[in-house]
């Protein structure tokens, strides 16, 4: 399969580390340095928008939102009927995209996340209206490829945003207060590190095991009266379930102002 990117990033040189070895990937990246960069680390082949859309079969929409409407305008004088559009901009509807293109325009809306970067990244998928289910199910094989994929409804997108594309803030602000809680227990920089990451790697193994669910596991580590119980009454009189809720309703509102 032939697949092009338009602009190369982050989050699209995830997807491309992914895939680049079982597809042909063409790259559409007008920064020389950037395109230096990306041809010291796979195998894909640069060039023009008008010959890489025209070879490709899939096309992947990689650019910053505020860049998308330039490179559709550009995409609509292409003959586009038999090729697949997925969009990774943040905040753009597949319906926007499917106005702005015409011609009954296949497209493919997902929110994937930062740890994609490493592998590990899950993204929301969710298909505009004259995409077909197999146009799901080939995005979820170029997704899958750098983490895993959850097929939901577009109005749930924004709900991806708030609880995926947002998460992996959520769990550095937590490691980051963690280790700064630490450090004043008297641990040196290194030795917090140590202890809070693996302790977080180990915890998070336990639960991808699923063997237990994660109210299950807690109830494991805290003893009644233990010190266990002890930081988990802190927590849950600061209102730390509360907290959650609010923050993750902030973000989806916020992405529902931002795709308006």
């Amino acid at each position: 399969m032939k697949i092009t990117f338009i602009g190369c990033g982050n989050m699209g040189e995830a997807i491309l580390a992914g895939i680049h070895l079982k597809h042909t990937c063409y790259v559409c990246e007008p920064r020389l340095e950037r395109q230096v960069e990306l041809k010291k680390k796979y195998k894909v082949a640069f060039g023009m928008i008008v010959d890489a859309v025209k070879a490709a079969d899939v096309i992947v929409l990689a650019v910053k939102p505020q860049d998308l409407p330039d490179v559709l305008a550009e995409l609509r004088t292409f003959s586009l009927a038999k090729k697949l559009i997925i969009s990774i901009a943040a905040g753009v509807t597949t319906k926007s995209i499917e106005k702005k293109l015409g011609q009954g325009v296949r497209v493919v809306r997902v929110m994937p996340n930062l740890p994609a970067m490493v592998g590990q990244g899950v993204s929301g998928v969710c298909r505009g209206a004259k995409a077909t289910p197999k146009d799901v199910t080939l995005t979820q094989s170029i997704f899958n490829a750098s983490g895993t994929t959850v097929v939901v409804p577009e109005k749930m997108i924004n709900a991806v945003t708030a609880v995926s594309g947002s998460g992996p803030a959520y769990v550095f602000l937590f490691v980051e207060c963690w280790i700064k809680a630490a450090r004043k227990l008297g641990f040196s920089e290194k030795e917090a590190v140590a202890l809070v990451y693996q302790t977080l790697v180990g915890s998070t193994q336990m639960l991808l095991k699923g063997e237990a669910s994660p109210d299950v596991l807690r109830a494991r580590v805290t003893s009644k009266g233990g010190t266990t119980q002890a930081a988990m009454d802190v927590f849950m009189t600061k209102g730390m379930d509360a907290m959650f809720e609010a923050a993750l309703k902030a973000a989806r509102d916020r992405a529902k102002e931002l795709s308006n």
